[in-house]
């Protein structure tokens, strides 16, 4: 069985901007099924999680999250925006609330209306991937994209009907949750491992992070 690696809610705003990091500074619970080394401080002399590709992992745990049906607490809200690195006033704008309104939902004063609360999410995923170094190396090589294999291209194909999907999920689908059990942990399961027996023999590691079954979890 994999080990898993838990990163809990602390108190501080997520490190996103440090490649080694014990927390995300997420209100939820996440574990890393892989996609981390264990090392030694060489000053403190303690463990810490070498994590691979950091922002990338704090980029879909903020699209899974907002993904998920719970609504979004003042806690998430602060979240997302510090690992976002954008201002209040930008996501206020971006769901037409006045830069207060906004501050008061996420120090918890109030709540976002579900209308409002959609147009966040899917700003806030839009945002996320457009961020993603990885997107923003294929804009910046948009002439290569021509040359690529068919495989290559089917790959392409399908990040983008999995974004239209994501779409569909929050604009149409989606029925947030307003009421939860407070003593019941939103926990995400993420793994950045090889994804089949030929990427194995390919060598091929998976470049992004996934969002696994919570069944995955080990206490």
């Amino acid at each position: 069985m994999k080990q898993i690696m838990q990163h809990d809610f602390v108190s501080s705003s997520p490190v996103a901007g440090h490649y080694y990091a014990k927390s995300l500074g997420a209100p939820f619970k996440v574990y890393l099924a892989d996609g981390f080394e264990i090392k030694i401080d060489p000053i403190s002399k303690k463990e810490q999680p070498a994590i691979t590709d950091l922002p990338g992992l704090i980029a879909a745990v903020v699209r899974t999250r907002v993904l998920h049906d719970r609504k979004l607490s003042g806690d998430d809200l602060k979240f997302i925006r510090s690992a976002l690195r954008v201002k209040s006033k930008v996501l206020a704008e971006a769901v037409d609330m006045t830069p207060e309104n906004y501050s008061r939902c996420e120090s918890g004063l109030r709540t976002m209306s579900i209308t409002a609360e959609k147009v966040y999410r899917a700003w806030v995923f839009l945002m996320s991937v457009l961020n993603d170094r990885n997107v923003q190396d294929e804009i910046s090589n948009r002439s290569s994209l021509e040359n690529q294999d068919a495989s290559a291209k089917r790959a392409r194909a399908a990040k983008l009907e999995k974004a239209y999907g994501a779409y569909l999920k929050i604009f149409m689908k989606m029925k947030i949750s307003p009421v939860c059990d407070s003593e019941e942990d939103l926990v995400f399961v993420f793994s950045r491992g090889l994804r089949s027996s030929q990427d194995v023999l390919r060598g091929n590691d998976d470049p992004e992070w996934k969002n696994e079954p919570p069944e995955r979890m080990v206490a």
